[in-house]
């Protein structure tokens, strides 16, 4: 069979019409994982026709007539000539110099040896067994993490290195990002949130903590404080004033003197974390508004007011302080903007405190009644009310639908005056 098999390799070979009819053949194995289908007889010049026809006993003009070359019939025609023992699979396998496997199996056998490999890392690291179980568990979820394995093993490998070593050595207190880096691997950069190495930390932690994996820059902040591992620890601050902070050796000296003489402080999280409590100077109320300039007015005509600003959006300071406050058994009373994002960030507090800790501050439809509406919501805007499921907000998020329009808390400064 062996002669047999070389002698018609030497045969397909010797004329160039074969071998571009075993390349197509080839192809289309690949892409069906079988014997089968058929090739366009465009491909080819009349005078490779002429040899093809001659090898199936008819003229080449039959051949251009049908349009197409069935591989079956090729491999029919094959059994009835001298080399008839022989199928067509074991003769490309032989005309190719190596088994032909579909590009379906090749995927198959690719991420079987993906697998391997990352079951081995699994075996070699035991602090990251856990991670490696989802991994292997959950791989259309975590796709690129498999892409990254395939891209570079050697590079992977190092990266595993650096996270195993890394999750052994978690920081006991607070340790900003790029000390946490130098300690670990001599390079303040390697875990730069931006590289591969920084994704793959975080996806770490995330699986570590129970949460999915971090799609904004609060939740990568959160997620990393919850760690106690910073960021960035001066640029993230939250803004406040009426209230009083402690340390574990007593009363906070710059807030009490904030305090007395009516100071606004700016506090970046750096401060926050050296504190122990933070409580209003006077009752149990703090008043929280989302605008600076809202703020402001405020304190114009109450100095002394217990108030927080989160200027927009929550960073992690504004959070941390909010905690506080409830910890301390504060009542929060949050006012924000009646626009989608607005009531989004009042159902992330209401969703995050106890209801006896936080209540909404003019944020249903009467309030949105007196904002007077005016701005137009875009249909992607007000899809965002889609989202809101907190019973205390549906209300006013129906009304924001059905009249499309957004309203603003400077409107009503007049009443929040009279609040506080």
């Amino acid at each position: 069979m062996d002669k047999t098999l070389n002698e018609a390799v030497m045969f397909f070979k010797s004329e160039q019409a074969y071998q571009k009819l075993f390349v197509q053949f080839k192809t289309k194995y690949e892409s069906l994982g079988r014997i089968g289908g058929t090739v366009s007889v465009q491909r080819f010049s009349d005078e490779e026709l002429e040899v093809i026809g001659g090898f199936f006993g008819v003229p080449a003009s039959r051949l251009t007539e049908k349009g197409s070359i069935s591989i079956t019939a090729f491999e029919r025609q094959l059994a009835d000539t001298r080399f008839g023992g022989i199928g067509l699979k074991s003769l490309l396998d032989a005309y190719f110099g190596k088994v032909i496997i579909s590009k379906k199996q090749r995927r198959r056998e690719k991420e079987d040896a993906l697998q391997r490999y990352v079951e081995e890392l699994r075996a070699d690291y035991l602090a990251l067994q856990f991670w490696f179980d989802y991994l292997l568990r959950n791989r259309g979820e975590a796709r690129w993490i498999w892409t990254l394995v395939d891209m570079a093993h050697d590079d992977f490998a190092s990266m595993i290195a650096n996270l195993d070593n890394a999750y052994r050595n978690l920081p006991d207190s607070p340790e900003r990002l790029p000390m946490f880096s130098q300690r670990i691997t001599g390079d303040p950069h390697t875990f730069d949130l931006h590289a591969d190495q920084g994704k793959l930390w975080l996806h770490l932690l995330a699986v570590g903590a129970g949460v999915t994996f971090p799609s904004t820059t609060e939740d990568t902040i959160e997620l990393l404080q919850s760690y106690q591992i910073y960021r960035d620890d001066l640029l993230n601050f939250v803004t406040c004033a009426g209230l009083y902070a402690e340390t574990d050796v007593g009363k906070h000296p710059v807030w009490y003197s904030a305090v007395v003489e009516n100071t606004v402080q700016i506090v970046p999280i750096r401060e926050l974390i050296k504190l122990t409590s933070v409580y209003p100077s006077q009752g149990s109320d703090v008043w929280i508004v989302e605008n600076s300039g809202v703020c402001g007015t405020l304190l114009d005509y109450k100095p002394d007011a217990p108030i927080v600003c989160t200027n927009g959006q929550f960073t992690l300071a504004a959070l941390m302080l909010l905690d506080k406050l409830v910890e301390s058994g504060c009542l929060l009373h949050y006012a924000g903007d009646f626009d989608p994002e607005g009531l989004g960030m009042a159902q992330r507090l209401l969703n995050r405190f106890p209801e006896d800790h936080i209540t909404l501050w003019h944020m249903d439809t009467a309030g949105y009644t007196d904002s007077k509406p005016v701005k137009e919501l875009s249909v992607e805007r007000l899809e965002k009310l889609n989202r809101i499921e907190h019973a205390d907000l549906l209300e006013v998020a129906d009304a924001m639908r059905e009249k499309g329009k957004a309203g603003y808390q400077e409107s009503l400064v007049g009443r929040m005056i009279e609040d506080i």
